[in-house]
């Protein structure tokens, strides 16, 4: 009798163990998504015409409308080719021909509405009208291009730049 009853004792030890490896299995991939950080794009494409593309992660491919555009990611406008991009904080940023545009820098918080914004137009025509980061702290925002840094101080321009090469 005893030793039937360590036998039992045993299975229900070794049953416990299954579902208890099981339920690891199946949660550890869970915790670990929960962990991973979600890294939410500067902006969304919301105007493309002619030839755009983008270098996101190594990789170059064709920007549609509704892309997403991240912090460093290059956008090149070909000669027939324009991009409208409207980042988080309603910024809007439209290049137009020929031109090449690098997001080097891009937070917002949207409930404090802080945040820095950095782009550097290498070549081409960039048309901006700032959104609520600049509203909040103007010395925040900048555009580089190859000769200057450009501090934002009113709500709308437009930078040019002969940049040869990137």
């Amino acid at each position: 009798m005893a030793a039937r009853a360590r036998t039992c004792a045993r299975r229900r030890v070794a049953r416990r163990s299954s579902w208890l490896a099981l339920a690891a299995a199946l949660l550890l991939p869970l915790a670990s998504a929960g962990a991973a950080e979600v890294i939410p794009p500067a902006g969304t494409v919301k105007r493309s015409a002619g030839g755009v593309t983008i270098d996101h992660a190594g990789r170059t491919q064709a920007l549609q409308v509704g892309s997403p555009v991240f912090v460093g990611d290059r956008i090149r406008t070909a000669g027939d080719g324009s991009v409208g991009v409207t980042l988080a904080d309603d910024t809007l940023l439209t290049a137009g021909p020929n031109s090449t545009l690098l997001i080097n820098e891009f937070e917002f918080n949207t409930t404090t509405e802080e945040g820095s914004l950095l782009a550097t137009l290498f070549k081409g025509t960039l048309s901006v009208v700032s959104g609520l980061i600049a509203r909040q702290a103007p010395e925040k925002v900048r555009f580089k291009t190859p000769n200057v840094v450009l501090g934002v101080r009113g709500t709308e321009f437009i930078i040019e730049t002969r940049g040869e090469g990137e």
